[in-house]
């Protein structure tokens, strides 16, 4: 039998490429295509209309020289392309591709291996950038095309876009700040049709918004002959400037372009000539420069960029690379779609009911437009379909209405469309003095009144259109659409303070929105996020995806019970991703946002599916995305991962997120229940803690190195004690609180551990650093308050890297405070044994594992929470073992221990996991040396140390 050449195989493999992407010119073993080196053959370039080309070298296994021929190909410039190669593609064929039948057919089933290479951040070439770091990628033909499609982005072009975009916006906001200085009504007028205050941030937007305007008007000027292009206005006198340049946006507002070009009008029409046309001479060569007509998909981009930096956007919007990485994850759950057919992609309904920037819409326009590319189908035609009727997007902010029918115009600039489905809604205090809710208005109606018409330009009656404000109403009916994706606000306590909403109207609005909340998942503590949750869940249809960026309490806070509980007994094919940095800044998917986040992707169930408790998949990263190849691997390998184990089978660690070599992460599925109760599985980095955390909660003591699982009674706290009261409830103003606070004394009445002082806390006897003095008049209820005193105190807000205490133990019976939480005993006896449980390493993870990991090196359990806390079962305790545990916690009480995040290093730590594990319930030697290997692992937990260094001591045995 012949054997194939490489040769064969790169003709082969161009030809499958091309049908993927029959926009793109693909060619396989030309001479004359590299300027300065005519007489050597590219194995395959990708040349497309407005990137940049890409060029694969591929060999057989084992390739030895494929990366070096790779690298050598970058910043080539072919003939016919006026941009350089930007990325290359290192591919390996495997062997048995030498021997197939049929060449074509087994390419395309093949697993092939593949990397590529970008120059570094300095534009150097000689040490460049590869990725994976390690190892290689594997995927099939369409996984390599989705890559090339990804990589061939003109990354130099969007750099020098966005920022020349940058200073042209920069400088055009100082023009009208200076303006503001002599004429504020002006800036005042367009803070209020933006929506926004009058401050210096509101006049960028103001420019980034005509700046938006002004490239779109380029473009469609060269595609309409009626408008005349904004470089010839610029010609004209500066009288005229303002006057021309809003004619012609009359001329493209008869073709539609409502949602970009209305707001930028009306910011435009209210400014003076003079003020409006150096407005525009600052803007013109930011918005018009050949770098960007040329270039068809860089607006999103673009725009992107420009909100990274917060003072382009007062508000916090989702990354680009974890967009796409929601999109990919959503899109791969949406069932009974034939991508190659643009007629069954417009039947689909998605929304963003708080689309902002538009960051999540247009990740996932851009997932649907590559499978549908691949799959052999037409861009240009799919374009109306996406933009007249697949994507819906609603927020209460004109500029982000704006900003997202940029960004998804800007996908194909070139193209027109009709009417599209991006809407401004009412928000706030109304003309008829009634108030709404945004987007929230849909959470008992299935239509909702647009505030500003962006869907018929012909039903405007004066040029804002303000007459027809509130009067267009679009149906968007429930359980109608296939995807809802959302990164909805996150913020409790003032909401409703956007727009400079007075005290009196925020408390209509929040009256308002606890009438809707009946029967939903949405909870007031949650916050508002809950009720987006609530929202998405009434429009979806059975079978359609649920795709949602939440805080990080979202898996675990008691106020997200009601949204879990919805997940677990309605949805199915659950996925939860977070990330396990140290650092809180770097555990968010979004930006700016100081808080951990998590990703919840679910499909709500069919007809056929029965109603019973299910099981999510939790994928823990040890990053957020970094590029968008990036986050199309992860998608990939989360959203197609064959198996992977379960939390209950044992402490050998979870399923890894490989990319190439490279551990991005562990991936565990998990029981969730139907009564909403926490899902732990955030933020870690190894699964197999987590593991064990979950057997110890079951009464078993199954280990990292222990052989055989050990029973041991565990309970939850609130079966063998009781605990004390919250904080406010003792010294919030009357009538709630009865005690005063004052400082400590050794006489005091009601001495009280309040507070933390981690120098004070090395021992397990603390003394009470407060006294409590009953308010006259509420003798009576701060004698009924004072019953819940005791001896033990349970850390409530632990800061796992700078106190070592979990319990604290006082020698008087003392109440708590907003640190401490008192814990009582009816047999006092057991106060002892708990001490010493509680500041064991077991005691330290049972905490950790069920407390909330939002911020770095911290674990908090309310109060609600700590009833359920999994502790050991002190009631089997016989008396000779609860003398002993008084004789160990005398033994230890003078004896100092370290921060928790160093509990592996601790001797005294060491000492105690011994003292409890060995002496008190009788396990052997081995039991203790599982613990100290499981120390080790707790203690290497991001959460747990929260990037804190750790000192230079031996291990701890």
């Amino acid at each position: 039998m012949a054997r194939h050449i490489e040769t064969s195989l790169n003709y082969v493999l161009a030809d499958i490429l091309q049908e993927m992407a029959p926009k793109s010119g693909i060619k396989a073993e030309n001479t004359d295509v590299l300027r300065e080196a005519k007489a050597r053959r590219p194995d395959i370039f990708i040349a497309a209309s407005g990137r940049s080309p890409v060029i694969i070298e591929a060999e057989y296994e084992p390739a030895r020289d494929v990366e070096k021929e790779a690298k050598q190909r970058l910043g080539a410039k072919l003939e016919g392309q006026t941009r350089p190669v930007e990325a290359v593609v290192a591919l390996i064929y495997p062997e048995t591709l030498e021997t197939a039948d049929d060449l074509k057919a087994e390419i395309n089933q093949a697993i092939l291996k593949y990397c590529f290479f970008q120059e570094d951040a300095r534009g150097s070439m000689e040490e460049p950038i590869r990725f994976p770091e390690t190892g290689w990628l594997e995927g099939t033909a369409e996984d390599l095309s989705d890559l090339v499609r990804m990589i061939s982005v003109p990354q130099k072009e969007v750099d020098r876009a966005a920022e020349a975009l940058e200073s042209g916006i920069e400088t055009a906001a100082l023009v009208m700040d200076e303006d503001a200085q002599t004429r504020p009504e002006i800036s005042k007028e367009t803070a209020r049709l933006l929506g926004m205050s009058n401050v210096p941030q509101t006049r960028r937007m103001a420019c980034a918004i005509i700046a938006n305007a002004l490239a779109f008007h380029e473009r469609i000027a060269g595609m309409h002959p009626k408008i005349t292009p904004f470089t010839a206005i610029c010609r004209n006198d500066t009288q005229s400037i303002k006057l021309d340049t809003l004619e012609a946006w009359d001329e493209i507002l008869k073709i539609n372009y409502y949602p970009i070009f209305a707001i930028a009008q009306d910011i435009l029409t209210q400014m003076p000539a003079g003020l409006a046309a150096s407005v525009l001479k600052e803007l013109r060569y930011a918005a018009q420069g050949e770098h960007i007509t040329n270039a068809h998909e860089l607006t999103g981009r673009v725009f992107q960029r420009l909100i990274s930096d917060r003072k382009y956007l007062a508000t916090f919007y989702t990354r680009p690379y974890s967009a796409a990485l929601l999109a990919r994850l959503a899109v791969s759950k949406l069932r009974g779609v034939e991508w190659k057919f643009r007629e069954s992609i417009e039947r689909l309904k998605i929304a963003d009911f708080a689309c902002g920037t538009g960051a999540l819409l247009s990740a996932v326009y851009d997932r649907i437009a590559a499978l549908h590319e691949r799959a052999g189908g037409t861009l240009n035609n799919l374009h109306p379909v996406m933009m007249e009727k697949v994507l819906h997007g609603a927020d209460v902010m004109p500029s982000a209405v704006h900003i997202t029918s940029a960004t998804l115009s800007g996908a194909r600039p070139e193209i027109d469309y009709g009417d599209s489905r991006v809407y401004t809604v009412p928000y706030g205090r109304q003309a008829d003095n009634t108030v709404r809710l945004g987007s929230l208005e849909l959470l008992t109606n299935s239509s909702v009144d647009t505030l500003f018409n962006t869907t018929d330009p012909g039903k405007r009656t004066g040029r804002h259109g303000e007459e027809t404000a509130t009067r267009i109403n679009v149906e968007m009916k429930d359980e109608s659409f296939d995807l809802v994706i959302m990164n909805p606000p996150f913020t409790r306590t003032g909401t409703f303070a956007a727009f400079e909403a007075s005290a009196e109207e925020q408390k209509e609005m929040w009256d308002r929105m606890n009438r809707f909340k009946s029967d939903t998942c949405y909870f007031r503590n949650a916050g508002i996020a809950s009720a987006f949750a609530a929202l998405g869940d009434i429009k979806l249809k059975p079978g359609g995806v649920m795709a949602l960026v939440l805080p990080l309490s979202a898996v675990s806070g008691q106020s997200w019970k009601k949204m879990r509980a919805m997940l677990a007994s309605n949805y199915v094919d659950i996925d939860i991703l977070s990330i396990a940095s140290a650092h809180t800044n770097d555990a968010s998917f979004s930006a700016d946002t100081g808080m951990a986040e998590c990703l919840i992707v679910a499909r709500k169930k069919a007809p056929h599916h029965e109603l019973h408790s299910n099981a999510a998949r939790f994928t823990s990263l040890r990053r957020r995305p970094q590029n968008f190849a990036h986050a199309s691997e992860l998608g990939r390998r989360i959203a197609f991962a064959d198996s992977v184990r379960r939390l209950e089978d044992g402490p050998y660690g979870g399923a890894p997120a490989l990319v190439g070599e490279d551990r991005e992460g562990e991936m565990l599925t998990a029981p969730i229940r139907a009564d909403g109760g926490a899902w732990e599985l955030s933020r870690i980095v190894d699964y197999s803690v987590a593991q064990a955390a979950y057997a110890l909660t079951n009464s078993t003591l199954w280990l990292p190195g222990l052989l055989d699982p050990i029973e041991i009674p565990m309970v939850p706290l609130k079966q063998i004690g009781s605990r004390g009261l919250p904080h406010r409830d003792l010294t919030d103003p009357p009538p709630r609180g009865p005690f005063t606070r004052g400082r400590p004394s050794p006489t005091a009445t009601y001495p009280s551990l309040y507070s933390h002082d981690a120098k004070k806390e090395t021992k397990i006897i603390c003394e009470p650093d407060s006294q409590l003095h009953a308010r006259q008049g509420m003798e009576k209820q701060a004698r009924k308050k004072a019953a819940t005193a005791s001896r033990c105190h349970h850390n409530e807000d632990f800061q796992y890297n700078s106190q070592p205490l979990s319990v604290a133990f006082t020698e008087r019976i003392a109440m708590g405070g907003s640190a401490w939480k008192s814990i009582r005993f009816e047999n006092n006896r057991l106060d002892f044994a708990f001490t010493l449980w509680g500041n064991s390493t077991l005691g330290l993870i049972m905490h950790w594992w069920r407390s909330s990991r939002q911020h770095r090196g911290r674990g908090r359990i309310t109060i609600r929470a700590l009833e359920l806390l999994p502790t050991l079962d002190l009631r089997v305790l016989s008396d000779d073992q609860l003398s002993l545990a008084e004789e160990i916690f005398n033994r230890f009480r003078e004896r100092d221990f370290k921060p928790a995040y160093i509990a592996d290093l601790d001797q005294t730590r060491a000492d105690l996991d011994r003292a409890v594990l060995c002496e008190l319930l009788g396990f052997d030697e081995s039991a203790h040396a599982a613990v100290r290997e499981l120390s080790a692992k707790w203690a290497a937990e991001p959460s747990v140390h929260g990037g804190k260094p750790r000192p230079d001591a031996p291990f701890a045995v």
